[in-house]
């Protein structure tokens, strides 16, 4: 409806002029100087209508002129712009599709032409370095640089980053290490840090960034904690090994006591730490200390791999530490950990009968391995040969994953 009244108004006017150009022509006289120009209203209007026209038809062929000859050597800066941010489309293109070299040569001739060098430079940066090519890439970082002098930040994380890519682990350090100085909270290179530390298994820089980790929030907390165990289990390993050559115990726990001395509050309440120093001190011969640290520790820090351990040194007073172990049970008394590490106890203590209620208790919660050869070799000391042969031939069978039932001890093969 509306269409075909628009149509009514333009055939109106139509038929208005047409009545109009009928009736009257008009007259013009346009005179300069002395000359003259004479012509009727209409012809006038189509004269200049037939100008306008002629106008807007060498205006498109012009266009199209220039737009050839921009297509083959852009003859103006716009004509330049254009070319470059076709080559930038095209140069992602082909970078998405893992055309490094094509990517390679469309991005950096972009970035010679374009109004944004430095996002075409760092992904012609990126293409060579997936091309293999180490040397151009950085040429296209020292361009990107020269061409954006404050664009130091997303340079140097390209930088390490493609040098961590490629394994130049010293040279991602000092990239990292300069940046973390300009921006010490930064979480992406922070996090980069603790993956070129992680590598150079450079744990004592990775204890030192851990505040700094958790601050910040670069990884969660559960990551978290698995890189501080990570960490400081590995610096236990150095300082046992740095220790064991020393024949003064003195000597030989300072290293491992210097590490537990530099630990937080909050660390040294973590069961994890607690167990990973109190089997350093075991392993370098300080089995005294590391029992007063456990016994220390274990009711307000109890874990299975602390009370197994606590079952494994000899302390000071065997008496006392068993005592102390089995006032633990009347708050666990069905912990299948606990009673195994009782039952180490009691052998210690030489009391055979109560080692084995531990134990029996112990694989009635619980089928391990460890328990069954400590009940095996415990009867075997008491001179009861078959149950003991037995209960090893059951670890042995939880060893392998065995489901097949051995025969037992006098028992006959039937025919």
């Amino acid at each position: 409806m509306k269409s075909f009244i628009i149509f009514l108004v333009i055939l109106g006017i139509t038929f208005g002029l047409a009545n109009a150009m009928v009736s009257d022509n008009g007259y013009v006289l346009i005179s300069y100087n002395t000359a003259t120009f004479e012509s009727t209203l209409w012809g006038l209007f189509l004269l200049i209508g037939l100008l306008i026209g002629a106008v807007w038809l060498v205006w498109i062929i012009l266009k199209l002129v220039f737009g050839i000859t921009g297509f083959v050597y852009p003859m103006t800066s716009g004509a330049k712009e254009r070319q470059a941010r076709k080559m930038t489309t095209r140069g992602f293109v082909e970078f998405t599709q893992g055309h490094w070299k094509k990517a390679e040569r469309l991005l950096s001739q972009a970035a010679d032409n374009g109004t944004s060098p430095l996002l075409n430079y760092l992904a012609a940066a990126r293409a060579a370095h997936e091309n293999g090519d180490l040397e151009a890439s950085a040429d296209y970082l020292r361009r990107a640089d020269h061409k954006e002098p404050g664009a130091e930040l997303a340079i140097g994380i390209t930088q390490a980053q493609l040098q961590l890519a490629s394994g130049q682990l010293e040279q991602a350090l000092a990239t990292l290490t300069k940046l973390h100085k300009q921006v010490p909270r930064h979480a992406y290179v922070l996090k980069m840090l603790k993956q070129a530390y992680t590598r150079l298994n450079d744990w004592q820089s990775l204890a030192a960034l851990l505040p700094q980790l958790k601050k910040q929030k670069v990884v969660s907390d559960e990551e978290f904690r698995t890189i501080e165990l990570q960490c400081f289990e590995a610096l236990f390993n150095q300082a046992f090994n740095n220790g064991r050559s020393f024949t003064s115990l003195d000597q030989r726990i300072k290293p491992a006591a210097q590490i537990w001395n530099s630990l937080s509050s909050s660390q040294k309440r973590h069961s994890g730490m607690i167990y990973r120093y109190g089997q350093c001190l075991t392993d370098l011969g300080a089995e005294e200390k590391a029992e007063a640290l456990l016994r220390e520790n274990l009711n307000k820090y109890y874990s299975s791999d602390i009370v197994l351990l606590y079952g494994k040194i000899k302390g000071k007073d065997l008496s006392k530490q068993l005592h102390f172990a089995e006032a633990m049970l009347n708050e666990r008394p069905n912990d299948a950990d606990l009673l195994l590490t009782l039952g180490r106890l009691a052998l210690r203590n030489e009391l055979w009968g109560k080692a084995r209620e531990y134990f029996e208790a112990s694989l009635r919660l619980s089928k391990r391995i460890d328990t069954y050869n400590e009940l095996g070799r415990l009867l075997a000391h008491m001179e009861d040969h078959e149950s003991s042969s037995l209960f090893f031939q059951e670890g042995l069978r939880l060893a392998a994953g065995s489901v097949i039932d051995l025969p037992l001890p006098g028992s006959h093969k039937r025919v």
